[in-house]
């Protein structure tokens, strides 16, 4: 049997200290679990979507549960084309679906406008609950936030199909859309930046498994540099990226946004990512949430962990341990936390 060895620092102890440069018990874990354990405590997806009181239970319960080094709140990726007109699919075990887009036609556009997150959707619930969570839990681990991008934004105000094929067919319609998305994502940053809060971002849609690399410099470069240079404006730093699935061919326009840490999906190698890109970005990632930590063996978690540690502690701009994605709903709660566990065996730093 592997002896565990105690955490010598809170998770708040360890990330502030993380962020300093300064020395630390062991490597950061943070598994993206969200709202995947509020089905665990007796709510339904569609009742945590719908409550700033369940959102809070829930977060804090998971923190207290697993006590990960992130405690990250956020409308997903829906959230945003909700608020601009967007029609959502709830249910009781599963994340919200697009059911209908913002628009049917670009005859449409001009029904588009910036968002007020205060006012517009459900934005205010997941902003009530920031406050809260940070309010009861910001002495012990650091409140985060990830909001979805604005390519993934506008592929859901579109229609994800009717976007992608008309990203070459009606160029100039996407970027019309594309600059309200943007404009609704700087609104929604703000908002958390008002609460002290650096937001992260995710763009699954600006994956290398949906677009090629022209596509990315031409559409999703230049919104995601906008985010950032907003985020340093105000808040002096950038913030992280996730992109689901293959990023590699389009990892140095990524990383040129001026991105302060990339969260690699389990697709890819992070120590590959690591070799290039160390220098220059917080190494993030990477044990696949599905197929290790949901359907592994402790094992499993253990070894895809011991590998992860591997490749990417001592990276020069940092590594942080994490899920490839988003934990699934429905894992097992002793999975994350043989997860976290073999993070104190295998990532320890003194």
């Amino acid at each position: 049997m592997i002896a565990i060895p105690k955490d010598e620092m809170t998770p708040k102890e360890r990330m502030d200290a993380f962020g300093r440069g300064e020395e630390i018990d062991r490597v950061p874990c943070c598994p993206f679990t969200g709202e995947s354990y509020a089905t665990y405590f007796g709510y339904s997806l569609d009742d945590y979507n719908h409550s700033t009181e369940i959102i809070v239970d829930t977060i804090i319960r998971t923190f207290q549960m697993f006590r990960a080094d992130n405690c990250s709140i956020g409308p997903g990726l829906q959230g945003i084309p909700e608020a601009m007109g967007a029609r959502l699919h709830f249910s009781k075990n599963d994340i919200p679906q697009i059911a209908a887009p913002a628009i049917s036609s670009y005859e449409e556009i001009s029904k588009l406008k910036p968002i007020n997150p205060y006012k517009d959707g459900r934005l205010k619930l997941y902003l009530e609950a920031l406050k809260i969570v940070q309010d009861k839990l910001g002495n012990e681990v650091n409140i985060g936030n990830t909001v979805g991008g604005p390519f993934t934004t506008t592929a859901f105000l579109i229609g994800t199909e009717k976007f992608l094929r008309d990203l070459r067919r009606n160029p100039d319609k996407i970027k019309e859309v594309l600059e309200i998305a943007t404009l609704s994502t700087l609104n929604v940053m703000d908002a958390i930046m008002d609460l002290g809060i650096t937001p992260g971002i995710a763009d699954p849609i600006a994956s290398s498994t949906l677009i090629n690399k022209s596509v990315y410099r031409e559409f999703v470069f230049p919104t995601i540099k906008t985010c950032q240079d907003h985020i340093r404006k105000r808040m002096g730093g950038t913030g992280i990226m996730h992109i689901c699935g293959k990023t590699k061919p389009v990892w140095e326009e990524i990383v040129s946004t001026g991105i302060a840490g990339f969260s690699l999906d389990n697709i890819e190698d992070i120590g590959e990512f690591r070799q290039g890109y160390e220098d220059k970005v917080l190494v993030i990632g990477n044990v696949d949430p599905v197929g290790v930590i949901l359907n592994g063996t402790k094992e499993d978690i253990y070894e895809a962990v011991r590998v992860c540690c591997e490749k990417g502690m001592g990276s020069k701009n940092g590594y942080i341990l994490a899920s490839g994605c988003d934990i699934p709903i429905g894992t097992p709660p002793e999975k994350v936390m043989h997860f976290i566990d073999a993070a104190r065996v295998y990532g320890r730093m003194k």
